[in-house]
């Protein structure tokens, strides 16, 4: 069964090209094949991995003419591995994600066969030990996505006030899980997983065309796993499986003014509450947004 790992790519070539070449010290050539989506970088960055990798046969290059943001970006990359490599398997991974172990395409199969799942997020690393999956408890309900886009919203105007004591106050990341009380191989898992490593078993690249493709940023896994908990498809968090992520490298190396990147994050969370909140109102078949691939 075919194997394959998407890449989204934006600017950092030299962020990318770790990523690549872990994956190729990790599985070698044999056992899986690589999409790399380039999301409209114009810093020549894209040229210079076709330079290095463009010969590869077993690294396919996209380039998307506009950024289209996170879940639009990968879903042209997971049409392609799904519609013209045949890809049985997909990985959506972060272009700052190391792959470290050789056998996690052995055991990710393996834990499928045993009990069949949609979507596997692994243990997440980051460089200083913290662990980022799961990234949620629970999954999101209509009254906390309102809360948070309420409360974006008075964060977006403080920013653009530049009251800074409120800024530093309300644009922090989500507190942490105690991970302890997390299984080896959470197959009851009801939570959020974290979207910077996802795997994509047989049964949903059979079932989707990709993620929702209606945000630009942020949301796309509180999304993703709101839609599979309401429809109960099986979501699991396997701690046998790891990554490591240099977490936010490339967005702030694209903006390195801290209060601009700030206004970046709060705003697009702004947008991706407001379509989330939209979800979560939805009297229909909620599967229909997993197959909205975005512009």
């Amino acid at each position: 069964m075919k194997f394959v790992f998407l890449i989204l790519h934006y600017k950092n070539d030299d962020v990318t090209k770790q990523c690549i070449e872990s994956l190729i010290q990790c599985f070698g050539t044999l056992q899986m094949e690589i999409i790399v989506v380039d999301n409209a970088s114009d810093n020549g960055s894209y040229e210079k991995l076709l330079q290095c990798y463009g010969n590869a046969s077993y690294i396919h290059f996209l380039h998307n003419r506009k950024n289209l943001g996170y879940a639009a970006g990968n879903n042209v990359g997971f049409q392609y591995a799904k519609k013209v490599l045949k890809a049985d398997w997909i990985c959506l991974a972060n272009n700052d994600v190391i792959f470290q172990d050789k056998k996690w395409i052995d055991k990710v199969r393996g834990l499928y066969q045993n009990t069949p799942y949609y979507v596997l997020g692994p243990d997440i690393v980051t460089p200083q030990g913290q662990h980022q999956n799961p990234f949620r408890e629970h999954v999101a309900s209509n009254a906390s996505v309102l809360k948070n886009w309420l409360h974006d919203i008075v964060v977006y105007l403080a920013l653009k006030l530049k009251l800074q004591q409120k800024i530093n106050q309300d644009v922090k990341p989500q507190k942490e899980l105690q991970k302890e009380t997390w299984k080896q191989a959470d197959l009851d898992f009801h939570g959020v997983l974290h979207g910077s490593c996802l795997l994509f078993s047989p049964d949903y690249v059979k079932s989707f065309d990709g993620l929702y493709g209606g945000t630009f940023l942020y949301c796309e896994e509180e999304i993703l796993c709101y839609i599979l908990e309401k429809v109960g498809y099986r979501y699991v968090y396997c701690s046998d499986v790891q990554v490591l992520h240099n977490h936010s490298t490339s967005f702030k190396r694209s903006v390195q003014n801290e209060i601009e990147r700030k206004k970046i994050i709060v705003k697009n969370r702004i947008q991706s509450y407001y379509k989330f909140l939209k979800i979560t109102r939805y009297q229909g078949d909620i599967r229909e947004f997993l197959k909205e691939r975005g512009e």
